[in-house]
């Protein structure tokens, strides 16, 4: 990944992820710009991703890359680090199971109740044609 950083946004930079994650109909519930990874290019915001902690797990959350920059390994580059920044297990809720297989994600029946809990809210809020999906990585 030529030139790229990944950091912690600034403020104004987290005001342009909270723009993103609007536009492009992601959990927007409880952010908190220290929970963000971005990846940048000469200053250029091209992607972000979020490590929600809960009671019961940690939750990979809110990935999104800029549109003009998707299929270029961004997001891979994203996931890459917030794994590598996660305290223990990593879930997630998504639809897109085979992007996350890779990293080592499995797919799970049974997970920590805030899991459950975003497959609710996924279902009723953010209705997409595809099915939802809970996932595992073990650390």
């Amino acid at each position: 990944m030529h030139n790229l950083k990944l950091r912690t946004p600034s403020e104004p930079e987290f005001n342009e992820i909270c723009h993103c994650i609007s536009e492009f109909e992601l959990d927007n519930r409880e952010l908190q710009r220290e929970q963000f990874t971005a990846a940048f290019r000469d200053g250029q915001l091209l992607g972000f991703g979020r490590l929600r902690e809960h009671n019961d797990c940690t939750e990979l959350c809110s990935l999104g890359v800029i549109a003009k920059e998707r299929r270029k390994g961004i997001g891979k580059a994203i996931v890459s680090e917030l794994i590598r920044r996660a305290p223990a297990d990593v879930y997630l809720v998504c639809i897109i199971p085979g992007f996350f297989h890779p990293f080592g994600f499995r797919i799970v029946e049974k997970y920590p109740a805030a899991i459950g809990n975003k497959l609710n809210y996924c279902t009723s809020e953010l209705v997409v044609p595809e099915t939802y999906t809970a996932m595992r990585l073990r650390k």
